[in-house]
């Protein structure tokens, strides 16, 4: 019997993204996937895929994104993948309008209408938003193709695990970010951020940067031919959740 806990199916609500620049360049990084009600109660919804900005780099580039497909039982064929491409995604793609938030989305729903398998969260995990009763030194799991290492023959991504770093309650520098204690690499970007409170789940918020020695902050620019980051501090910039929600307030019915 599948094991329906959060847990498990975890790893079903992220997608790996290629973004292929004219110029040969290409952006790898996790999104995951958002369902989002219509604002007038109607019960229309749309399913975004959301991630940084920085993984999307150019609306008019070439998007790829792969899941698993399903089998007739509605179980998931690890490895039997289908490919979503589009050549220029503009028409689909949302951008935070606070251009030093990096968050961005873009519309994938019409998944739902193929024989991919895939999970969704919803607003149920739009808690604690002001993160009073959570401290450092939380347990958080996080989930994506950190450095493009993944599980390629059943395409899967890797789920792991770090502590809360900052205080969460409060904007670290005062942006409105969270600081991880976890080893943070390229293609963690676009990564969601679970932790659990009072035996259930919420979305914490988006991974965005990492911190490295001797510099401030560096964005995980998935460009394949920069991939390798040296002296990586073991500490991760997450964009938190509020950010996310005034994301999806922009999502257009």
């Amino acid at each position: 019997m599948q094991d329906l806990s959060f847990e498990a199916q975890m790893g079903f609500i992220t997608a790996r993204i290629l973004v292929q620049l004219p110029d040969g360049r290409s952006s790898i990084g996790t999104g995951f996937l958002f369902l989002v009600p219509s604002p007038d109660g109607s019960g229309t919804t749309k399913t975004m895929l959301i991630s940084n900005r920085h993984v999307f780099v150019d609306p008019k580039a070439k998007i790829t994104i792969s899941f698993n497909r399903k089998k007739s039982d509605g179980t998931p064929d690890y490895g039997n993948t289908i490919d979503f491409i589009q050549d220029n995604f503009e028409d689909i793609y949302y951008s935070h309008p606070d251009q030093t938030v990096d968050l961005a989305c873009v519309n994938v729903s019409q998944i739902s209408h193929t024989d991919a398998y895939f999970q969704v969260i919803g607003v149920e995990f739009f808690k604690h938003e002001d993160f009073s009763g959570v401290h450092p030194g939380e347990k958080v799991f996080f989930v994506g193709y950190p450095e493009n290492r993944y599980d390629i023959i059943n395409n899967l991504p890797l789920i792991r695990t770090g502590t809360i770093a900052s205080i969460p309650s409060i904007d670290f520098n005062g942006k409105g970010q969270i600081v991880l204690d976890a080893q943070v690499f390229q293609g963690s970007s676009g990564s969601p951020v679970f932790c659990a409170k009072d035996g259930n789940y919420f979305l914490a918020g988006v991974i965005s940067e990492t911190m490295i020695r001797h510099a401030q902050l560096q964005t995980m620019n998935t460009n394949l031919a920069q991939v390798g980051v040296s002296q990586i501090l073991g500490l991760g910039i997450v964009v938190k959740q509020r950010h996310v929600k005034e994301l999806l307030s922009l999502v257009q019915f």
